[in-house]
């Protein structure tokens, strides 16, 4: 599966992640994008070999494939779901056609088994999946024409586009695109036609603008609330 993304993680995450440093969380969504990009998965398979040569010199020749973490996964990935309530509804058919008609990397398809959708704002809806305790990973569906609120970060945010495209104050961003945003950017993403992304944050937003930054001190606790279970 390959995808013309435009949009990388940094050489040094490549590197970590091939030496197995990362986050579990973050693992996964790089793992994600480097099966859509041919040119990551490439690197990722170079700093394998250059590992492989400092440890076992007689083996640099041997071919080296780009770790497959989907078994990892599948042994660390509890998925626990929240009892259907309030926010059933919320669970549309539309969401769920959303990502029922996404091509999904493998390392993602466990964890987008029986979502359950809730409403950030109007258009825009997030389903958490439990990972890790160092991070938190969702996927996230805006709507056509639908923006997120206007937010920077108290951490960093990873996000990966699965289908359709968005844009924000930055650029525009497609399938298998890999975004990094940390306090240094601020940003308000919106979709012409719908997106599904996957995104991983270690600590949370933080909104800038309107009612929402009513929202950041009990964004926070619900943050770290979150991590702890």
């Amino acid at each position: 599966m390959n995808s013309k993304s435009n949009h990388h993680p940094s050489d040094i995450m490549l590197e970590n992640f091939a030496r197995r440093e990362l986050p579990v969380g973050t693992s996964v969504i790089i793992s994600a994008h480097v099966e859509l990009c041919g040119r990551c998965r490439a690197r990722v398979a170079d700093f394998e070999r250059r590992e492989m040569r400092e440890w076992h010199p007689e083996a640099a020749t041997v071919d080296v494939h780009v770790p497959d973490l989907e078994g990892m996964i599948e042994g660390i990935i509890s998925l626990p779901r929240q009892q259907p309530g309030r926010d059933k509804e919320l669970a549309t058919a539309a969401q769920d056609r959303f990502v029922n008609g996404a091509r999904l990397p493998r390392a993602l398809h466990q964890a987008a088994v029986n979502l359950q959708w809730s409403r950030l704002t109007d258009g825009i809806h997030q389903a958490k999946v439990a990972v890790d305790h160092e991070t938190r990973c969702e996927f996230i569906h805006m709507a056509e024409n639908a923006p997120s609120p206007a937010h920077t970060h108290y951490g960093r945010e990873y996000t990966l586009v699965l289908q359709g495209s968005f844009h924000d104050d930055l650029g525009s961003y497609g399938v298998g695109d890999f975004l990094l945003r940390d306090a240094s950017h601020e940003h308000q993403p919106v979709s012409d036609n719908g997106c599904l992304c996957f995104a991983v944050l270690d600590r949370p937003l933080r909104f800038t603008r309107g009612l929402p930054r009513l929202l950041n001190p009990i964004n926070r606790l619900r943050f770290r609330g979150g991590l702890a279970r």
